[in-house]
């Protein structure tokens, strides 16, 4: 005989107490079909939906079936216990998300610093021509020369070639372009971007008190003995003890109009060749001083004049 808890299940099934399990599951679905059209038609109310809680519970103790009667959604297509992982989940997020955020925002600086740094871990040495050269294959194509400058090279096998082109009489410093080019290239020097810098006579003396060669006094003392380092034609300064006057003294660059290592290369020469002049300068806050020396000696042992 049924105890009293299954009569009240029963009841509110609206079945008697001796009613086979075949006809409790028939009523049940009954009731859950009736109850599905009136609230898809209706809306679920709070009263709708304690009472679809009821007759499950009731369905479920008759049955022998454990339930959760917590669902607030019982017609989800969604199984509940999948929404309510997800519910737990979206709870976790409202209490973490300015962690959460932040490590979103620390990644994108993450991969935003890599992808503009990714290339410096590929080149093994940085040139920049400044004035009267650029690419002679292409203006936006740097990238044939440095291919040209490995193959040539015994001691560098990536380097990254750049131009900052500024020729007399072609641009004036007005011109936007040519203002974004000098502070870029300024910026390049200023944070260590820049190994070896060929530049010619006119803008060697503009940038000369910038602080921007290294002093190669020590450079030419150490390799004097090498080859190509006999006749050079060096470029001196002299301090002219004005306070503004922050530049020492000193050796900063070597002419290289007669050395070999770039013939044949597509390097375009702006200037007639009577004006032309090439020389060849280490940036003072390289990154690979060593590196620089050993390629600007490269340059160097192939000097004509010897």
């Amino acid at each position: 005989m049924a105890d009293s808890n299954e009569k009240n299940c029963y009841e509110i099934l609206g079945l008697s107490d001796n009613a086979d399990k075949e006809r409790v599951e028939k009523k049940y679905a009954m009731l859950v079909k009736q109850y599905k059209h009136k609230t898809d038609e209706y809306g679920t109310t709070n009263e709708d939906l304690e009472y679809y809680n009821r007759i499950t519970k009731a369905y479920n103790e008759i049955m022998g079936i454990k339930g959760d009667y917590s669902d607030t959604d019982p017609m989800n297509i969604i199984p509940y216990s999948i929404r309510r992982r997800f519910q737990k989940f979206s709870a976790t997020i409202e209490n973490y998300k300015m962690l959460i955020c932040g490590i979103l925002i620390l990644c994108v600086i993450g991969l935003l610093t890599y992808l503009q740094l990714k290339d410096s871990f590929k080149e093994d040495i940085n040139v920049k021509f400044v004035g009267s050269f650029s690419s002679g294959y292409s203006e936006t194509e740097d990238g044939y020369i440095d291919a040209q400058i490995r193959d040539k090279s015994e001691v560098v096998n990536a380097p990254l070639v750049s131009f900052f082109t500024v020729v007399e009489g072609e641009t004036s410093l007005l011109d936007s372009t040519a203002k974004n080019a000098a502070v870029q290239f300024r910026t390049e020097f200023t944070t260590g971007a820049l190994d070896v810098i060929i530049i010619d006579k006119e803008n060697l003396d503009v940038y000369i008190n910038q602080l921007v060669f290294l002093k190669l006094d020590d450079f030419l003392e150490e390799n004097k003995d090498k080859p190509g380092f006999d006749n050079l034609e060096l470029y001196s300064y002299e301090n002219s003890g004005e306070e503004k006057d922050l530049t020492e003294s000193g050796i900063y660059a070597v002419e290289i109009s007669n050395m070999a290592f770039f013939d044949g290369m597509n390097l375009e020469k702006r200037y007639p060749q009577e004006r032309q002049t090439m020389y060849l300068a280490l940036a003072r806050t390289s990154k690979r001083p060593e590196l620089a020396e050993a390629f600007a000696v490269e340059i160097i042992s192939t000097n004509k004049n010897n």
